[in-house]
């Protein structure tokens, strides 16, 4: 067994190749930069700004060679600054693309707020989107999505109103920071590293909002034309008025958001991003249930916190030992990948093709990396050559000489890792899963975070994680063959807890107990449970097992449940209106946020008494833990961080 594994964080916001967006050359001078109530008197927002380059400000935009990236994806990024004076508009056409979505994140490099490609309404009823189930791409269907910075609309003036437009149904709160993550009740966190930051948090009145941020899209396997017709870019709007401000007078006087990332990156709390990377990577502990003695490389689930993660994809990673390209090459053998893909759309595509929603998973890809993060090549789904039954053999070559029968027609997809610079340094596989459907256990998801993927049972994610072998290039079949399946996706060992590695095993735990169940907190000691809406909630004790519906989760299962009892609701559990989302699930912490569901009513007041209770998934017990908690008024917490 490969020990330890290394620690791997995605930096696509500080690594990302950016190239500057096109500007048409027109003239923009004398154009208002301040609002009394008469500068547009006719048209819309849309009309006088929205097609008026004056206006329009580029994003950034690049491919992720850097930053553990994958190729096969196009990113655009912009910075912001937070203030209720301004709100930005984001302006675009759906791109062809086979996922699309959008993701403000905070000022630790967190996700805040995100749309995802299929719920995001068109700018009006004459446009559609591609991403529902069975329709088509057109090209030219726009969006626009606000992100909102918590100001009061004024008297708007006619010209400057989005009156027929679909925007707020889009709407990104750029206030908002991160759910999870927080270490500041983790109290073996401070006695390992007294002199750590706290972690910094809102307070239940919303009184510490989130004050910077970047803003992301990301398109993968885009088919769109780049250019100032398709590309999409942002406009900064007057609050009080609705009105625009020139493009040049928002980015150089009001300096509200940039696409330079020097700028953009100082905007950033970068003290916090080294805490969250400290508690996920350098205390929290890295799991194995079983030592994998069928696979040369060991797959793990990479930590909750990752700098700008895709709030929809899943990552696992694999160390390659040092050397090992020119090792394979001197004994005259490759590195042999086999796996089964998840069923996905056929989009993008030039024929007219859609989603069905029937499919296992969005996106699937496998990626190449050398250290510092750099991408050598990426391989998605549809690159693969794969049978009926979504098996694909991918043959690795790193200078041994390859078969002339390693062929499409024989069923193999070949890499040649010769012909990319910097090859003799791979270091790193990773796999990216994005969306998986709710009956697909085999997904990635599925892997509890820091922890490797195998078990006893085989894997948690079967024949869909790459099985990788080093044979020698002479002795590969004539046509592939397929892997043999186990069956154990999503099966978790009963009756235990994974070691900590190298220590891997099931290990039996301690029954499920509840300690504590409290709101997140600004300063340690954190003990109160705080009435507020959509309560950010951990609850602590020990022998919670593993979640086995995959996380992040959102909606109701059979292993955790909140009651109100003075407000007689339920959240959670089986058939419950009220939903939550689990961030993290670890056997004695679990951070859930209440109340995730609109059309629901689960408020919490001050008084109420509720009633915390956990199944152990893995114990087969029926009888929960239990704990109860009494809710109490919110206060203006103390914020500062340590002297």
């Amino acid at each position: 067994m490969q020990t330890p594994l290394r620690t791997i964080t995605f930096l696509l916001f500080l690594a990302i190749c950016l190239l500057p967006s096109p500007v048409l050359g027109v003239d923009c001078s004398g154009l208002p930069t301040s609002f009394t109530g008469d500068e547009f008197p006719t048209g819309d927002f849309f009309v006088n700004f929205a097609n008026n380059p004056c206006y329009q400000i580029p994003l950034a935009y690049g491919k992720g060679q850097f930053g553990y990236g994958d190729l096969n994806s196009l990113y655009n990024i912009f910075y912001y600054r937070v203030n209720p004076a301004y709100q930005l508009i984001i302006v675009g056409s759906f791109p062809q693309t086979r996922y699309f979505s959008i993701t403000a994140y905070d000022e630790h490099s967190s996700i805040g707020s995100y749309i995802s490609d299929v719920n995001i309404v068109p700018l009006t009823s004459q446009y559609i989107n591609p991403y529902e189930v069975g329709v088509p791409y057109v090209p030219g269907q726009q969006f626009a999505v606000p992100i909102n910075f918590g100001g009061t609309p004024g008297n708007l003036e006619t010209g400057c109103m989005m009156n027929g437009y679909n925007v707020t149904q889009n709407a990104l709160d750029g206030t908002l920071r991160h759910i999870g993550m927080d270490w500041n009740s983790d109290t073996g966190f401070f006695s390992k590293y007294p002199h750590a930051e706290l972690h910094t948090v809102d307070t239940p009145e919303h009184h510490n909002p989130n004050t910077a941020g970047t803003l992301l899209i990301r398109n993968y396997l885009d088919l769109t034309p780049q250019g100032p017709a398709t590309n999409p870019y942002v406009i900064v709007r007057d609050v009080a008025s609705g009105c625009a401000y020139p493009a040049a007078y928002a980015m150089d006087t009001l300096q509200i958001v940039t696409n330079n990332p020097s700028v953009g990156k100082s905007w950033q709390d970068n003290m916090q991003i080294q805490g969250h990377n400290l508690y996920e990577t350098k205390y929290l502990p890295k799991l194995c249930f079983a030592a994998d003695h069928s696979n040369s490389l060991l797959w793990i689930r990479s930590p909750d916190f990752l700098e700008g993660k895709n709030p929809d994809a899943t990552y696992i990673t694999a160390n390659i030992p040092p050397g090992l390209p020119a090792a394979l090459a001197s004994a005259g053998e490759v590195m042999r990948v086999r796996l089964r893909l998840a069923i996905a759309p056929p989009t993008p595509c030039t024929n007219g093709c859609s989603r069905s929603g029937t499919e296992q998973q969005r996106y699937t890809s496998v990626s190449f990396a050398a250290p510092a993060g750099q991408t050598l090549a990426s391989i998605a789904d549809v690159n693969f050559v794969q049978d009926s039954n979504g098996y694909a053999t991918l043959i690795v070559g790193t200078g041994a000489t390859i078969p002339t029968w390693i062929t499409a027609a024989n069923g193999y997809t070949f890499l040649d890792l010769t012909q990319i610079s910097n090859y003799l340094n791979l270091d790193l596989m990773s796999m990216r899963n994005i969306l998986p459907s709710s009956s697909f256990t085999c997904s990635a998801s599925t892997v509890p975070y820091r922890t490797l993927e195998y078990t006893p049972e085989g894997g948690l994610m079967d024949e869909y994680v790459p099985l990788v072998d080093f044979p020698a290039a002479a002795s590969l079949p004539t046509t592939v063959s397929e892997l043999t399946p186990s069956n154990s996706c999503g099966i978790f060992p009963t009756g235990g807890q994974a070691g900590i590695i190298p220590k891997c095993g099931v290990f039996r735990g301690p029954s499920a107990t509840i300690t504590s169940a409290i709101t997140q907190c600004a300063v340690p000691p954190c003990s109160q449970f705080a009435a507020q809406a959509q309560a950010p909630i951990t609850i602590i004790g020990g022998g919670f097992g593993e979640f086995p519906l995959g996380l992040p989760f959102i909606g109701t299962s059979n292993f955790l449940a909140i009651s109100d009892i003075t407000q007689n609701w339920n959240a959670g559990y089986a058939l419950d209106a009220c939903t939550v989302y689990i961030d993290s699930w670890a056997t004695n912490r679990i951070s859930i946020v209440t109340n995730t569901n609109p059309m629901a009513n689960c408020p919490i007041n001050a008084g109420d008494q509720l009633s915390v209770q956990i199944w152990n998934p893995q114990s087969g017990k029926t009888t929960p833990a239990s704990f109860n908690v009494t809710a109490v008024a919110p206060t203006n917490w103390f914020l500062s961080r340590n002297p």
